[in-house]
């Protein structure tokens, strides 16, 4: 079962404007997001789409939401969505009829694409706004659910005159774009509003927005990359986050972060992150069942290369992407085709649930398959019936135990044709 994430995800270090500062990060920053989606979350590559640089011009963005969100059959009302951009933030004087109040006019805040500040075939690009991308995210919601959320690692402040830190700051001017110019492109974006749409804002009933600092202050970028990608990663990687609130995520977050720059996040308060990741169940980890009669017992035997003495590690869940460090050890005593038993050594408090960790070398191997079918043809032939001396009740189970064995061995060889051929011969 792969997991019901979607993401588009956006880089940007280098940008055709010669008056617009490069970055070193950004770019890193997305394929250390891609990587995290795929590798620890089960996200399918497919489900993925990444613009870095070059390829992250306005209109690509924009087709990109479209077709691989909004016009995307195969999402599904309440999948979990993922818009991430990193790159520059700026900032143009709304057009004359942005507001519907007449003569108030605003700064109205842009995500800088690859192009921004550059002319085009219609007339200057100005990146996309926020009013124009909070349309798009209302339209998406209509179709496939509010569990979108919307994370920037890029600022739409000016740093102070003479910073020194001029270059890591995800901020440019915007020089030759004109007001006017935020109308254009393949997104909709309507005038005359009552509200000038900030990233910032809290009314948002449609999405989750993440932001990497709070109005008035700027974005840092570093070795590590952005202040608020790398906190967020890292932050991921060190928590159980399938049972983490988002308000505590955000806790954990901002304390690695530090005091110099704080996220902002505002829209839908989620009570996990994304509304609550899809997290899929991860098959390297088997539960543990205990019997009255025969103990602990887990799905695991000699087919699968388990041998008597050896321990496996216990755990507290068996959720894909969510940290799962172990809690006890298991150690096999009893050893069969297609399961063990054993004891539980630990030093501490065990939940009621645990799941053991599959061996590396847990597929079934020729050895063990071979061993297995010698025993069910030495079991088969050297088997007696029960002495006539012995209880009723305990012939009954000894029976029954045998044919459960020899049912459960058989059922294994008969599941591995590739392997059990070259004994046929």
């Amino acid at each position: 079962m792969d997991s019901r994430v979607f993401a588009v995800i956006v880089g940007i270090d280098q940008y055709k404007s010669g008056d617009i500062w490069n970055l070193e990060a950004c770019v890193d920053d997305a394929k250390s997001m891609k990587r995290w989606l795929v590798d620890d979350l089960g996200v399918p590559k497919h489900q993925i789409a990444m613009l870095l640089n070059e390829r992250a011009t306005k209109r690509n963005i924009e087709v990109t939401l479209d077709n691989h969100l909004l016009n995307n059959n195969r999402i599904r009302e309440g999948d979990a969505i993922l818009i991430y951009f990193a790159g520059h933030g700026s900032t143009l004087k709304a057009p004359h009829d942005w507001l519907s109040e007449k003569n108030l006019r605003c700064d109205v805040e842009v995500l800088c694409t690859y192009d921004h500040d550059t002319k085009g075939p219609e007339g200057r690009i100005a990146g996309i706004s926020a009013r124009a991308m909070h349309t798009f995210l209302h339209d998406l919601s209509k179709l496939k659910g509010n569990n979108i959320t919307l994370m920037l690692d890029s600022c739409f402040s000016s740093p102070p005159p003479g910073s020194r830190e001029r270059s890591s700051i995800r901020w440019t001017a915007t020089s030759k774009a004109s007001a006017e110019d935020l109308y254009r492109g393949q997104h909709f974006c309507p005038r005359l509003q009552k509200r000038n749409e900030s990233f910032y804002s809290r009314h948002w009933t449609t999405h989750t927005v993440i932001t990497a600092c709070k109005p008035g202050t700027t974005a840092h970028e570093g070795k590590e990359g952005g202040k608020l990608t790398s906190a967020f990663l890292e932050t991921m990687h060190s928590v159980q986050l399938h049972d983490m609130s988002f308000s505590d995520l955000v806790e954990e977050i901002r304390e690695r972060m530090g005091e110099a720059q704080s996220l902002r996040f505002s829209g839908i308060h989620p009570d996990r992150l994304f509304n609550a990741i899809p997290f899929i169940q991860d098959n390297n980890y088997i539960p543990l069942e205990s019997h009255i009669r025969k103990g602990v017992r887990i799905e695991l035997g000699s087919l699968h290369g388990v041998e008597k003495g050896r321990e496996l590690s216990l755990h507290a869940h068996n959720h894909v992407g969510s940290r799962n460090p172990a809690i006890a050890s298991f150690v096999v005593q009893q050893v069969y085709p297609t399961w063990c038993l054993g004891r539980i050594k630990c030093s501490s408090f065990l939940p009621k649930h645990c799941w053991a960790r599959v061996p590396r070398n847990h597929g079934v191997s020729y050895h063990g398959l071979r061993k297995a079918f010698q025993a069910l043809l030495h079991s088969a032939a050297v088997r007696k019936p029960p002495s006539q001396t012995a209880s009723h009740t305990s012939s009954i189970l000894d029976i029954k135990s045998t044919k459960s064995e020899l049912i459960e061995t058989a059922e294994a060889i008969l599941a591995s044709k590739t392997l059990l051929a070259p004994l046929l011969k």
